[in-house]
């Protein structure tokens, strides 16, 4: 069977890479698709390069251009669809559904972002199924629940692998860092939002940690660069240097829900409410704040045993409670394998 996959984004590739590897080796022919966005191609070929890879389109921003992006790439689309005699597509989101639509064949649309509603709605019309957690209370006749995360299809310890190595590359220690992420203006789910970094970055310099700095912007890197250690992506083990870190800042949802149920200790400074995010904050796993009164007294109260409380919260809740989402993933694509 001929399956394509449509990645849109850095997590989009570790959301999908396990099920991935797992149809190659039943015998399935995977076919790969992405729009140019910051260093997701550079990424995509890091770690799916057995695959063929092929750029259709390019992440714009604003909204006018996002729509009409998004309209001129589903049109090019098709003509790839038909070409390569796709019989499913996959996709966290709605970038090809039309296309898959227009073309006959079923649409897999993964979701987590109800708060998104242009897209989510986009989604949910033209897909086939529509499978998100059920912690979104959204139900019609193509949607699918399953109970936990997205991040779950990589950060489930069955597929899961940390270790200390990264920490030689960096020069760190374990527990004696905070690990920042920041994401760029350009996404519009972030539009109203401003940085309160160099704030955050001069009270962990207080503190005497030392801080890895992941940052979607660039343009920034000379303003930090002699505070921070300041990733190049790809990075060869992110989430153990995720996990070895004291305490785990992020403006980037994602990210924080990584940290967060990689029990580290997260602070959100994003202004999102996002429904999917209320159970690690109910769980003690997540503090959604971008006040930095509230924030200067969380990085002050940061230590090892609150960090080994989260990890315990977390494993437990993973183990009893939230599903392995790549099992999901397969479960949802082997309904339609022929």
């Amino acid at each position: 069977m001929n399956i394509l996959f449509d990645i849109n984004h850095p997590v989009d590739v570790n959301f999908f890479k396990n099920a991935i590897l797992k149809l190659k080796l039943e015998g399935h022919t995977i076919f790969i698709i992405f729009r140019s966005r910051g260093n997701l191609e550079k990424i995509l070929t890091y770690e799916l390069d057995q695959f063929s890879i092929t750029k259709i389109g390019t992440h714009k921003g604003g909204f006018l251009k996002k729509i009409t992006s998004q309209l001129y790439r589903d049109y090019k689309i098709i003509p790839f669809i038909r070409k390569n005699k796709i019989d499913l597509t996959v996709c966290f989101g709605a970038t090809a559904a039309i296309s898959s639509w227009i073309c006959g064949i079923p649409y897999l649309a993964f979701d987590d972002d109800f708060e998104y509603k242009i897209p989510f709605y986009h989604a949910n019309w033209f897909s086939t199924r529509h499978i998100f957690p059920d912690f979104i209370e959204f139900t019609n006749s193509k949607t699918h629940k399953y109970h936990g995360f997205k991040e779950l299809a990589y950060l489930h310890h069955e597929h899961l692998n940390v270790n200390k190595k990264i920490l030689t590359e960096y020069s760190l220690l374990e527990d004696e860092y905070v690990f920042i992420r920041e994401i760029a203006s350009i996404s519009l789910n972030y539009k109203d939002e401003g940085s309160i970094l160099s704030e955050i970055v001069d009270k962990i310099k207080k503190k005497g940690l030392k801080i890895v700095l992941s940052i979607e912007d660039k343009s920034i890197f000379n303003k930090f660069k002699d505070d921070c250690i300041i990733l190049e992506e790809p990075v060869s083990d992110i989430y153990s240097l995720m996990y070895h870190s004291i305490l785990a800042i992020s403006s980037g949802d994602t990210v924080a829900r990584e940290t967060a149920l990689l029990g580290v200790p997260t602070i959100y400074t994003g202004g999102r409410e996002m429904v999917v995010n209320k159970a690690l904050v109910k769980a003690g796993l997540m503090h959604e704040t971008n006040k930095m009164k509230e924030i200067d007294d969380l990085i002050e109260k940061s230590s090892i045993n609150r960090k080994k409380e989260s990890k315990s919260k977390a494993l437990n809740l993973i183990e009893t409670k939230w599903e392995d989402t790549t099992s999901v993933i397969q479960k949802h694509i082997r309904d339609f394998l022929k």
